[in-house]
């Protein structure tokens, strides 16, 4: 278990402005790769450790795409081609991509990062897949030509309109759901809930991405855990499968860094 506490020490190579406040960071490092949906913990000296899921691995380039939502990850944005990066990982249970049948992936916002990897994996595969991607406005959309040039069937949503459909894409997917035989999906708790009822509803195969606050990354702290069941995200997730999540607090509460449980 020491090992899996072990930081690799990344370089980063190349930067890219993915969508308005969001950045995808290209970095050189020798770690076990990574498999779609599982998680990493990157630290930066004086900074808070945080959990990312990779939007890409290939052999000794790993890229982070990141959104400047906290002191940790606003510090990244100002990181350099040449900085250094300490990461420890993967961790975690990624999302099961070896089923038969077509795949729906539905992002919402920054949720797009482990899909995008799950997308490159599945067709790589020569899987059918389609994107339906949801985000505030336009300037947010993430992988939208990526996911195109990966030969996938793209939806895009916008909550006010100045892309695609105008609405959430929870409310856009919801005639094509029944469609497919499998639905991989990342985003606010919100939306992945209604993901999750619409799944159970039409009998869809549902594994959805979950975040909770994570401080070990390895199942020791607690701090990530799904009650009453005791799921931990970091173990046991951060893929579940839509059952698994039934009669869990996922969907109603969320836990504070100082353990005080807040609605969601």
């Amino acid at each position: 278990m020491l090992d899996k506490l072990k930081y690799n020490v990344g370089k980063i190579v190349e930067t890219v402005n993915e969508a308005e406040d969001i950045k995808s960071f290209y970095i050189k490092v020798k770690m076990e790769e990574t498999c779609p949906g599982q998680f990493t913990m990157v630290w930066l000296p004086g900074f808070e450790e945080i959990p990312l899921s990779p939007s890409l691995h290939e052999r000794e380039i790993l890229r982070l795409t990141v959104a400047a939502v906290g002191s940790t990850t606003r510090k990244m944005h100002e990181l350099n081609v040449g900085d250094r990066i300490f990461i420890r990982g993967p961790y975690g249970r990624g999302f099961n991509i070896n089923y038969k049948g077509k795949y729906l992936l539905i992002a919402g916002g920054y949720g797009a990062a482990p899909l995008i990897y799950a997308l490159r994996k599945l067709r790589e595969a020569g899987k059918h897949v389609a994107y339906a991607v949801g985000a505030k406005s336009s300037s947010k959309l993430l992988f939208v030509d990526e996911a195109k040039n990966l030969g996938a069937k793209v939806y895009v949503a916008t909550d006010n309109g100045s892309r695609g459909f105008r609405g959430y894409v929870t409310e856009m997917v919801q005639e094509i759901i029944e469609n497919y035989d499998n639905v991989l999906a990342c985003g606010p708790e919100e939306m992945l809930y209604r993901v999750m009822e619409m799944c159970l509803k039409t009998n869809v195969k549902c594994q959805l991405s979950i975040e909770r606050y994570i401080k070990c990354g390895i199942g020791i702290c607690g701090s990530c855990a799904l009650d009453p069941k005791g799921l931990l995200v970091c173990k046991d997730g951060p893929v579940f499968y839509a059952e698994e999540l039934i009669g869990t607090d996922f969907g109603k509460y969320y836990t504070l860094p100082s353990g005080i449980k807040k609605p969601v």
